[in-house]
């Protein structure tokens, strides 16, 4: 598949899994699988009197970054959620060698909103 089907798919589901429920939070989080070198793209809702959840939209077989950055560039002009990354503690985009996920101490790798 290329990007922009790709980038469509992901986009029809996260308009179907985005309710607009008051006082619920919404954010997009991609998963790199080193096991499998994977991209996931998961839906993560929280509301604080119901248990948060994480819904799969899609998983990308493959793990060049330059594809993911196209991506995501495609999803963030689709979007206004907030995109956080899981498993990418030491690598760049290839654009602007910008890290991918930032974190604040050794070895920390925070996953989710707190």
């Amino acid at each position: 598949m290329n990007s922009e089907k790709e980038a469509a798919l992901i986009n029809e589901r996260i308009d179907a899994s985005f309710k607009r429920l008051p006082n619920t939070r919404y954010q997009i989080n991609v998963v790199f699988n080193h096991y499998s070198n994977t991209f996931n793209f998961l839906m993560y809702v929280a509301h604080p009197k119901k248990r948060s959840r994480s819904i799969p939209l899609h998983t990308v077989d493959t793990d060049d970054l330059v594809y993911l950055e196209s991506l995501i560039k495609r999803i963030q002009a689709h979007t206004q959620l907030t995109i956080t990354y899981t498993g990418f503690v030491g690598e760049k985009w290839p654009s602007d060698l910008r890290p991918i996920q930032k974190t604040t101490g050794a070895r920390e790798d925070k996953q989710y909103l707190k």
